[in-house]
């Protein structure tokens, strides 16, 4: 007899929060991965002297940040709502609003209180839906074999708000263009030169155009992570170190070829079609 076929998962559904968090638009991005990202509009003032971001995943969402680091900036989030993991330097974390901290993923219980993660320059991290961890093939290269369980808030909307130290316009332009270039229409005008970069790039075009964006708004995604290749034969501090700086010197010479081809074809990374115009202001005023 054959098995019995698994019901496909309902696709989330992605809503801005209402009323939306102070100085922010919204961008709804939708599919598997979907989320709302709430990014603020205008440039740090005395009363809005921290920019922070907020994004929201629905339930069944697959989103994750991916795996980066940050070399100019320290990162923090704050869980507001539901539960995330969050892997911090090789090392897992639960976090649950409903319990107020960080939650053993084998045990349950509360291990530590508090919401608010600090990420140091050059730490390697990546977060989303706890629920989504725990049943996929990330959890299983992290946690093995070992049984978990879920916090009580793990199906909930997640609300996470994010915030950097120095507290400029990076993330605000970072998320503005990141999204602007995934969301853009097939048939943008292209000057000649980067019509043949793209004819050339084929599938990578807008990989690409992501690459140019990281470089220069401090956003470096780990292409090959090199999980304990080097310990057996150099100890796993030394081997650790090894494989993060290999791992990190692959992200820069990738980054560092696009940024020289986007600068001899004029891709830019900020574009006012794509950016708020205060922040778009803040940023030319910035490179004046």
């Amino acid at each position: 007899m054959g098995r019995t076929k698994q019901k496909p998962l309902p696709l989330p559904k992605p809503t801005a929060l209402h009323p939306l968090p102070p100085g922010t638009q919204a961008i709804l991005r939708s599919g598997a991965q979907a989320v709302a990202y709430h990014i603020p509009v205008a440039p740090t003032s005395p009363a809005n002297p921290n920019l922070k971001s907020t994004i929201a995943l629905p339930r069944y969402s697959k989103w994750t940040s991916g795996l980066h680091f940050h070399t100019a900036h320290t990162e923090y989030l704050r869980l507001i709502k539901g539960s995330i993991f969050v892997e911090l330097n090789g090392e897992l974390k639960i976090l649950s609003a409903k319990a107020g901290g960080e939650v053993s993923w084998s045990y349950g219980e509360v291990s530590k209180k508090g919401l608010e993660i600090t990420i140091d320059k050059y730490a390697r991290h990546n977060w989303g839906r706890a629920d989504e961890f725990l049943n996929s093939t990330l959890r299983r290269r992290i946690v093995g074999a070992y049984k978990t369980i879920s916090p009580e808030d793990c199906l909930e909307e997640v609300i996470v708000e994010e915030w950097t130290d120095p507290a400029d316009i990076t993330k605000s332009l970072f998320f503005w263009n990141l999204n602007g270039v995934i969301a853009a229409a097939e048939y943008t005008p292209l000057s000649s030169g980067q019509s043949l970069v793209k004819f050339c790039l084929r599938g990578w075009w807008i990989p690409f155009q992501l690459f140019v964006i990281f470089w220069d708004l401090d956003n470096w995604p780990v292409f090959l992570e090199l999980s304990a290749f080097s310990t057996p034969f150099l100890g796993n501090d030394v081997g650790a170190h090894f494989d993060h700086l290999l791992e990190y010197l692959i992200t820069f010479a990738m980054l560092f070829v696009a940024r020289t081809l986007a600068r001899f074809t004029g891709i830019q990374s900020v574009s006012k079609e794509r950016t708020p115009h205060d922040l778009w202001q803040a940023y030319r005023n910035s490179r004046s």
